[in-house]
């Protein structure tokens, strides 16, 4: 479009037919509210306007069909990056695009405190506990992880995690004096986070400190907590709560990936025409981690393990990989268990 005067114009000569149009203002793809709007099966919004033939007259003339769908203003437009998609019959990496910018909207227009529970509880231990004494409460709770409450500070500092107690097994099944078995009996949560921290430090020991603990605002999108978890490669993130009060506890829930997928299938779920992507197979879109024999390229191969191979090399593969956990598969390939870290 150029600009004319006060306003942007562009002229098309269109044959009769059904047209659909967008304006694309500051990239992003916006549709005009003083307009009739239609909306496909997968939920885009365009304008929409009818072109035919005037008796003696050779010029097509435009005519505006009405639309049930309500008016819409421009700053509701679809948000896309591409220019305006090919029929999605024709097209199966549409039902794609459409897919993730729903998702999109959904994870950048809602915060983590939309995720968390109206009533919960969550074990948060203090980080002068035996280490012993902390894993066996994990153990009777069934806790993965929990939150390491250090009282000099005021606040949570930490978190004891199960890769915590694999990294204790290893380490003792090699005879590498970290923490011998007596020792677990009276070392604390906090001297063990130390001892782990000069075991992997390298040679600059000296030189290096415990990271802050990552963690998030109650305030902050699903987005942003979802990438902090992914690039931190955590299994979970505590969240703060925004508020300046100082009194009590700041941790208000943890957040996980699986936590915010629940609630991205809640959402997805008010669309009644439903999303076409969710019905096709799962192989047939370009996600996760597949084997070799798939022909599907990955820079990850997916890592499992056999039904003789030693505890050791799965707690190695747990620990070297950062995964959670390992498909156990017979010698045939076929699935008979999964060996987790959370079990």
């Amino acid at each position: 479009m150029g600009l004319v005067g006060t306003e942007f114009q562009v002229v098309f000569d269109l044959p009769p037919g059904l047209y659909q149009y967008r304006f694309l203002v500051d990239g992003v793809w916006r549709c005009d509210d003083t307009k009739p709007v239609v909306r496909d099966e997968y939920g885009l919004i365009s304008n929409e306007m009818l072109v035919t033939l005037v008796e003696n007259n050779t010029h097509p003339a435009v005519q505006l069909e009405q639309s049930p769908v309500r008016r819409m203003n421009l700053d509701e437009g679809t948000i896309l990056t591409t220019m305006p998609p090919e029929p999605p019959s024709r097209n199966s990496g549409m039902q794609i695009a459409v897919f993730r910018h729903r998702v999109s909207e959904i994870l950048l227009h809602n915060t983590i405190y939309d995720v968390v529970p109206v009533s919960s509880k969550i074990a948060i231990l203090d980080a002068r506990l035996p280490v012993k004494q902390a894993f066996n409460i994990m153990h009777d709770e069934g806790l993965a992880l929990v939150p390491l409450w250090d009282d000099g500070q005021g606040t949570v500092t930490g978190m004891l995690t199960a890769s915590d107690f694999v990294l204790i097994l290893r380490k003792l099944q090699r005879n590498i004096r970290v923490l011998g078995h007596e020792e677990l009996e009276m070392h604390s949560v906090s001297a063990w986070k130390e001892a782990k921290l000069q075991y992997y430090g390298g040679a600059d020991v000296a030189g290096m400190q415990r990271r802050p603990l990552v963690h998030v605002k109650d305030s902050d999108n699903l987005r942003d907590v979802a990438l902090t978890i992914i690039q931190n490669e955590i299994s979970s993130v505590p969240i703060f709560k925004s508020s300046t009060d100082i009194s009590g506890i700041p941790l208000l829930n943890l957040a996980t990936l699986p936590g915010i997928l629940k609630f991205l299938c809640s959402k997805l779920q008010e669309q009644p025409e439903g999303y076409p992507i969710l019905r096709n197979q799962i192989s047939s879109i370009p996600i996760g981690t597949w084997s070799q024999h798939t022909g599907r390229a990955s820079t990850r191969q997916l890592r499992t393990s056999g039904l003789s191979a030693p505890l050791i090399t799965c707690l190695d593969f747990l620990l070297e990989d950062r995964i959670s956990s390992i498909p156990i598969v017979a010698d045939n390939g076929s699935l008979v268990d999964v060996y987790s870290l959370r079990y």
